[in-house]
């Protein structure tokens, strides 16, 4: 059983601190994709008085790429995180190889 995260792990490196801050990255990458889709939103409706086509295709363009943002950004955390858990496992490994 793991012990709980403490002050004393993050001078040891016994303990990897990353895969917690990783959530944390996520979320604020998140956020900051959010704002930037509703800036461009907000730009195209401006857009629009000059020219609605430009306009609507920007407001696509924005869904779209938010969406796809959103993707990509969640493959690219999951594949740091599958890092961290192989280094996990690995650690498993080799104690119980150091029990045998």
């Amino acid at each position: 059983m793991e012990k709980d995260f403490s002050i004393s792990d993050l001078g040891n490196f016994e303990k990897l601190v990353t895969p917690k801050v990783i959530k944390i990255i996520y979320w604020l990458g998140l956020v900051g994709m959010a704002i930037f889709a509703l800036i461009t939103f907000a730009g195209a409706l401006g857009m629009m008085r000059y020219s609605f086509a430009t306009g609507v295709g920007t407001i696509l363009l924005s869904v779209v790429g938010f969406g796809f943002g959103v993707l990509f950004w969640r493959v690219l955390m999951e594949v740091y995180m599958v890092f961290f858990g192989i280094y996990d496992r690995l650690g498993d490994i080799r104690e119980d190889l150091r029990k045998e």
